[in-house]
């Protein structure tokens, strides 16, 4: 009876309390819809942090990539996994090399792409489908056909069917993307190229290199 007395007395003072536990925790659930994603941080490299957008947007071109390169419509768990941490990898590279790159002053012009893809022997080049089934090799005038079908197909979309659209519009992207990255790729060669060459052994490693293998 004690006991009920004194829950009775302090019965104003459940209710106010009670009352802030059940606002705060709908308000918490509230903030959580409105901003999912607030201040969310991916990474930090060299000062420049990654928020959680920009890597979503990242992992979603490279998948959309990797299905038009593999002919693939899905990935299992593992798979998505393994694409979120090469992405990463691919970001950290860009940014670490990036910068070392351009205080040596080394670029990549868009003459240099250009070149690139005249000669057609450049590796990511043999990843796109404008690869003649013939020769094996990279095909430029099969490259310029699709981007003026492409370019008529913005022009009259009502001519083609949404499948085309779709298949016309995948292809772009994707070409695009391989684009984008041969520059990429192409400065990480330079990059790696100078440091390999400036690796120069002298008198004191070369004498005690000779005296371990005798």
């Amino acid at each position: 009876m004690a006991a009920l007395q004194s829950i009775r007395s302090k019965g104003p003072l459940l209710v106010i309390v009670i009352g802030l536990a059940l606002f705060a925790f709908i308000a918490g659930d509230a903030w959580k819809v409105i901003a999912p994603h607030q201040s969310q941080t991916v990474g930090e490299v060299n000062g420049e942090t990654l928020n959680a957008q920009d890597y979503q947007s990242m992992v979603e071109e490279f998948s959309e990539a990797l299905k038009v390169a593999n002919g693939s419509s899905n990935f299992t768990e593992a798979e998505n996994n393994q694409i979120k941490d090469q992405v990463w990898t691919n970001y950290l590279n860009e940014k670490l090399i990036g910068k070392q790159a351009e205080k040596l002053g080394l670029t990549v012009t868009t003459e240099e792409v250009q070149y690139l893809l005249d000669e057609g022997t450049y590796s990511l080049l043999q990843n796109t489908p404008f690869v003649n089934a013939t020769t094996g090799a990279f095909d430029k005038d099969m490259m310029n056909m699709f981007l003026a079908n492409y370019t008529q197909m913005t022009a009259n979309p009502t001519a083609y069917t949404s499948d085309m659209i779709s298949y016309y519009q995948q292809i772009y992207t994707y070409w695009n993307f391989i684009q984008k990255n041969m520059a990429k790729s192409r400065l990480m060669e330079k990059y790696q190229y100078l440091i390999t060459k400036s690796l120069l052994s002298n008198p004191v490693e070369a004498e005690n290199y000779y005296n371990s293998r005798n």
